[in-house]
């Protein structure tokens, strides 16, 4: 019994993992087809759409900008993340449960619902253009580099800061000296999750893009609209996928990705 229950969980791990990558690998080797149209198999394999990838200046103008916009967000939400998670983490009780649900809200609502309320908050307020969706991108990533930053405070010795400024130090320095060595690696994964959350959003940027600021999500989509440019969305989308497994890949290798998971 024990044996046949194994062998249903393999089962169903590889059926899950079939159903979450089998589309993303087919769509990665259709990227490199030497054919006119989607198909898989591809009939041979050609750099031809990576080529005219790079040769669209929408589709390369739209990842340069994602790029811009995700660096920026994440450094402003792995700060913020870092603030709140260093406020939280000495609360107690009912205070520090209500304040983790606050800072991690953006996860549990809608994207739609989350974009559309942002575009009627930015024209009540009057902001938008660039600046509007690096601030929607900066709220959707600022709950994992929070979760991330507060696992590695919770495992962290608050006494040493209470030492170090016992020894005259201040706030800024004991942080910087003593508290950042420690949680780095929170900090950095926490960052690069934001990263790769802010790149491949969709949903939001729907509501806050506009001419001049489209975000490759959102150049992708729009080629949808216009059939036989299905292979260069291939193209665009490994590119999304090529630069996701090197930023996990640096996770792994500056932090290893089972500690993440553990956080």
């Amino acid at each position: 019994m024990n044996r046949l229950g194994h062998i249903l969980q393999i089962g169903l791990a590889g059926l899950a993992y079939l159903l979450i990558l089998g589309p993303t690998i087919v769509v990665v080797i259709v990227s490199f087809s030497a054919g006119e149209t989607f198909a898989f198999p591809p009939p041979g394999l050609s750099l031809r759409w990576f080529v005219e990838f790079f040769a669209a200046d929408n589709m390369t103008g739209a990842f340069l900008f994602s790029l811009r916009v995700g660096a920026t967000a994440a450094i402003a939400a792995t700060v913020l993340a870092t603030l709140a998670a260093r406020f939280v983490v000495r609360q107690r009780g009912a205070t520090s449960g209500a304040l983790q649900s606050l800072f991690t809200a953006p996860l549990v609502f809608p994207a739609i619902i989350l974009g559309l309320a942002l575009l009627l908050f930015y024209r009540t307020i009057n902001v938008g253009g660039p600046a509007g969706l690096v601030l929607a991108h900066v709220l959707i990533g600022m709950p994992y580099a929070f979760r991330l930053v507060l696992a590695s405070l919770q495992s962290f010795n608050l006494t040493l800061e209470e030492a170090a400024q016992s020894l005259g130090a201040g706030p800024i320095r004991t942080f910087f000296l003593v508290t950042l060595p420690i949680i780095w690696p929170g900090i950095l994964s926490g960052g690069l999750f934001a990263f790769i959350v802010s790149f491949g959003e969709l949903n939001v940027a729907l509501f806050l893009t506009g001419p001049g600021y489209t975000t490759l999500p959102i150049e992708i989509f729009g080629y949808l609209q216009f059939p036989g440019r299905q292979l260069i969305i291939a193209a665009a989308s490994t590119m999304q996928v090529a630069l996701i497994i090197v930023l996990a890949l640096t996770i792994e290798r500056l932090v290893g990705l089972a500690r993440v998971g553990r956080s």
